[in-house]
């Protein structure tokens, strides 16, 4: 549970707007790993998308320590995840390397914290229910990512949504990277996209090199 947040009062808003349909919680994955974690990632996604137990941190967090053959890793999206999470946490003047960062990828989830814009349970919808959960919930979400309070976020096909619904006043900064409140928000793709992983994992660490590299040059001016 992300420090602060109360996923409660969510929860009776939206079963109010939604009879019958189940809340599913996020948001940190392991409090303990999180709070010793040197770079806190989190990721933004649009939809459970077929998932239906009600609290998807907890998920996360038993198919890494507890359940190898959980159906979270019969996908790619918590594969590319924990990869970028991995190189984004230990990233120092360069990203580690691809295959350093498929290793870790599963232990990396435990030091994240993962979101999705719409909390109910359902399969794939259009972007436009998404992004209308996301306006009628707005204060909730922007709630809950200053709550969880990351370094970094990344959003994961959801740059357009959030720019439009959540966090409209979000600044482009350098390719890719937008800020808000000092936090750099790096547009990535859906982690479920078909493109090759090392490709995937190139864009997100190199957005966040270009940032960086960047931000170091305004300083020294």
């Amino acid at each position: 549970m992300e420090f602060g947040f109360n996923h409660d009062s969510f929860e009776k808003a939206v079963s109010n707007n939604h009879p019958g349909a189940s809340y599913i919680r996020d948001g940190i994955i392991s409090p303990d790993f999180w709070q010793h974690s040197r770079v806190k990632v989190l990721f933004i996604l649009k939809e459970s998308n077929g998932c239906y137990e009600p609290d998807l941190a907890e998920l996360i967090r038993k198919a890494v320590t507890h359940n190898p053959k959980s159906k979270l890793w019969h996908r790619p999206t918590f594969h590319n995840i924990g990869r970028w999470a991995y190189g984004l946490q230990n990233f120092t003047s360069t990203a580690p390397a691809f295959e350093l960062a498929h290793h870790h990828r599963k232990t990396a989830l435990l030091s994240c914290a993962f979101i999705n814009l719409k909390k109910i349970t359902g399969g794939r919808r259009a972007t436009e229910e998404v992004q209308k959960f996301a306006e009628t919930y707005q204060l909730f979400l922007r709630e809950q990512i200053r709550s969880i309070s990351p370094d970094i976020v990344v959003m994961g096909g959801t740059y357009n949504i959030i720019k439009a619904a959540v966090l409209p006043e979000l600044q482009k900064v350098s390719h890719r990277v937008h800020l808000h409140d000092e936090i750099p928000f790096i547009n990535a793709f859906h982690p479920a996209c078909t493109a090759a992983r090392p490709d995937l994992y190139a864009q997100v660490l190199n957005s966040f090199l270009q940032y960086t590299e960047q931000s170091a040059s305004l300083i020294r001016k």
